[in-house]
């Protein structure tokens, strides 16, 4: 394990922590039980963990999440010999608004966003605590990793070894997708990429919803990203890493999905005090790439990533030059290690659903099976889109050509009439703002 990770999961690693008002399950934490019903609210708290001196600290959970719980991961600090107070995190659910919190920078320390700063002296220990509610006694949120990283102070950064490997990941172009994220949307596509190697079939949008940070309007906080993909039934967590700690979870098979600063020519690179990634499509000042391995070529070092600011799919399976893309790489990362069975039921899911045509030409409402419209509410938030069968087999739905649709003014979904002129069957989405939603199939032309 390295020295400036610490992570926690499973039965045996839960009991070293203080329970109050929770219990353990199988390798999870949820809330005590009283006469059949759960308590409302509880807390698990961490031991202390001792770091390399740091300033900066990171904290990942995977939880699920029922619509009606929430969890809310904090952290302290030790710095100069005193604790700090508790510092939160975010409540998490997929259900709720969630929002990041961004302090004014503050000794002895403060939050911005996903992360602890820690502006002056060193830090040496942490402690983490993570809170369970849950407004429904039948219902209990379910925590099954905690992890905290630091980048220490001195950090010596050590080579990743010469050497190839390849990670097959699906490769995405976030230039495609809704508009309405087009400039936030690498992480969520970095995370399509992660866990539709294993078959999951998420679509970028969805997850983009999913962990959508709205004290910013972005999707940009990787702590819900990871929160995210637990909820997929992953065991996901942030870290600090050098680039041989990079090759190493790649040697393992594991995703990973690395944050970048780089600029994609001189003039950015002057202007924004980025180096420059020869190559590069467009400047990601900050930018999630998903990792897929390395490559030998001539002597020289390649690593091979999903590149999401390519113009398609296929141009985002992309290569740099090593000592480049290491100077553009952050150290901070997001690894993901399979798919635990049995644990996905975290997330809001896509529901079948019917779709019944208005008078209006190419309005269309959804329906439930039992034949009872399902308007989209006025003040809808999501994604609205479509597929027109193209007759190629695509690895997955996320390969497809999307196109962006409106809301009518009685709640369907209004498709162009350049689409409604084509013979086939267009598969519609209705993304809600939970990343879950409605799916469902038109039959259109002759």
């Amino acid at each position: 394990m390295l020295k400036n990770l610490y992570l926690m999961s499973g039965t045996d690693a839960f009991t070293k922590g203080g329970l109050d008002n929770v219990a353990l399950t199988e390798n999870a934490v949820c809330l005590e039980q009283t006469g059949g019903r759960y308590v409302l609210y509880g807390c698990f708290t961490s031991p202390e963990i001792r770091f390399p001196a740091f300033r900066q600290l990171t904290v990942s959970w995977n939880a699920e999440t029922p619509k009606g719980t929430v969890v809310e991961a904090q952290a302290r600090v030790l710095v100069d010999g005193e604790w700090t107070g508790w510092l939160t995190l975010g409540k998490w659910s997929p259900y709720i608004r969630r929002e990041s919190l961004h302090q004014e920078a503050a000794k002895p320390a403060y939050v911005n966003g996903d992360t602890i700063h820690v502006p002056a002296g060193r830090a040496s220990l942490a402690q983490l605590r993570i809170y369970l509610y849950t407004n429904d006694e039948q219902l209990t949120p379910l925590v099954r990793l905690l992890a905290a990283s630091v980048r220490p102070v001195d950090w010596h950064w050590e080579e990743a070894e010469p050497y190839g490997r390849l990670l097959r990941l699906p490769a995405y172009s976030q230039q495609l997708r809704d508009p309405v994220f087009a400039k936030s949307m690498s992480a969520a596509v970095t995370l399509a990429s992660m866990i539709n190697r294993w078959g999951q079939d998420a679509l970028p949008e969805e997850l983009a919803w999913g962990m959508r940070d709205y004290a910013l309007g972005d999707c940009f906080n990787y702590a819900f990203m990871t929160a995210l993909a637990g909820g997929y039934g992953y065991q996901a967590y942030r870290a600090y890493l050098d680039p041989a700690s990079v090759w190493q979870q790649v040697k393992a098979g594991h995703s990973i999905g690395l944050r970048m600063h780089y600029a994609a020519n001189q003039e950015d690179a002057a202007r924004l005090g980025l180096p420059v990634l020869p190559g590069a499509f467009a400047t990601g000042a900050d930018q999630c790439m998903a990792l897929r391995g390395f490559e030998l070529e001539n002597g020289q070092v390649y690593v091979l990533v999903n590149d999401s600011l390519a113009p398609t799919d296929r141009q985002a399976e992309a290569r740099y030059p090593a000592k480049e893309f290491w100077a553009a790489y952050s150290g901070e990362a997001v690894i993901i290690t399979g798919k635990h069975p049995g644990e996905d039921e975290g997330h809001p899911i896509r529901r079948r659903a019917g779709l019944r045509a208005l008078e209006q030409l190419g309005c269309y409402l959804f329906q439930s099976a039992e034949g009872e419209d399902l308007p989209l509410p006025e003040d809808f938030e999501g994604t609205l889109a479509c597929t027109v069968p193209d007759g190629v087999a695509h690895a997955t739905t996320a390969h497809k050509a999307f196109h962006y649709l409106s809301r009518s003014e009685e709640g369907a979904v209004r498709l162009p009439p350049e689409l409604l002129s084509q013979a086939g069957r267009l598969t519609v989405y209705a993304i809600n703002f939970s990343g879950g939603g409605l799916v469902g199939e038109v039959h259109t032309g002759n």
